[in-house]
This record gives C-alpha cells, structure tokens and sequence, in this order.
C-alpha cells in the first residue's frame, strides 16, 4: 500500500512551537504588542502583522534551526516504522519550501527522529494531484482543504485532529497513529 503523509502537525508538533517562535519574533523584530486574537489560525489575524510581516518571520524559521529541532507527534515513528518495515511505502508529501536547504533540514529532521521512507516532496500545494500521480492509497494530513483535495482523486484521505479541523466532520478523523496503523492494516 502506499501511503501519503502531510510532515507538519501531522507527525511532528509544529503549530505550537511555531507559535512560540511568532511570540518571541513579535517582540524581537515587529510590533511588540502581543495577539490580536490568539485562537486565529492566520498570523495576520493573530498578530498585529502584515504580509511583510508573515514574510520576514517565514523566511527567519526557515533560516533557523526551527525545524530541526520540532518534537514528533505521538508515536508518529513507531507507527510509521512498522508500517514501513510491513512492506508499505511511504512518501512525505509537504508544503515547506523546495529549496535545498529545506530539503537537507527535513531530511535530517526525518533521520534523527527515526523515520523511514522512501520518496520526500517539498513545495506541493496541491497535494491531490501529488497523490494522483504517486498512486498513493491513503492520504494524511491536518489541513482539511488538502484532505478534501486529496479525496477529490478518489484517494481514501484521513483527517489527523487538531484544534483548527476539530469541527470538521466530513472525513475520517483521528487523534491518534495508533488509529491510523489500524485503519491500514483494515483496509488492506
């Protein structure tokens, strides 16, 4: 079976730190005045920023070591581990900028943390299509619009939960990889 897997808030816990990281960049090099809304999925609407704003502070996390340094999602390895070594493929499918750098800190992210695959690809907005032409089985990943994408090329697309898809009721959503290790051997 092969199997696509969204990286950010879907094996590793990236929103949150991300958020910590905005909080310090805000005081450090912006406006200094805190949230705006701090339930906002946006930065815009969470921070008093700008699109120049967003930019600069996109481009400073990428610059950085932040994500080198993301913790992994619950059991996210393990799970993904077995799955890999039960003869499954496995393909990482994210939105982080193509870019070497990127691709050289995602890949070292991935090896120290103990995952195994064996296809990463960087820069893919539109994440249905990737799944099309990879003949991907199952698709995850936190962002309902591309779980809806994905489920649009008739791709068995699962929602992994989070505080910003917790209304969403459309697909198959899970809190957990135990629960997604399951569905696969299920539906195998």
């Amino acid at each position: 079976m092969r199997i696509g897997i969204d990286i950010d808030d879907t094996i590793s816990l990236t929103n949150e730190r991300m958020i910590e990281e905005a909080i310090l960049y805000d005081k450090q090099f912006v406006k200094g005045k805190g949230f705006k809304n701090k339930k906002a999925y946006s930065f815009m609407e969470m921070f008093y920023w700008t699109v120049m704003d967003v930019d600069q502070f996109l481009n400073h996390v990428r610059n950085s070591k932040f994500f080198l340094t993301l913790p992994v999602k619950q059991e996210a390895d393990r799970y993904i581990k077995k799955l890999y070594d039960e003869g499954n493929e496995i393909f990482f499918i994210t939105r982080r900028k193509d870019s070497f750098k990127t691709k050289l800190s995602t890949k070292k992210w991935l090896k120290k943390n103990g995952f195994r695959y064996h296809k990463l690809i960087l820069g893919c907005s539109k994440k249905g299509a990737m799944c099309e032409n990879l003949g991907i089985d199952i698709f995850i990943d936190n962002d309902y619009k591309n779980v809806y994408d994905a489920s649009q090329y008739g791709i068995d697309s699962i929602l992994m939960g989070d505080e910003y898809n917790k209304d969403e009721k459309e697909f198959r959503r899970v809190e957990s990889w135990k629960e997604i290790y399951d569905y696969v051997n299920e539906v195998k």
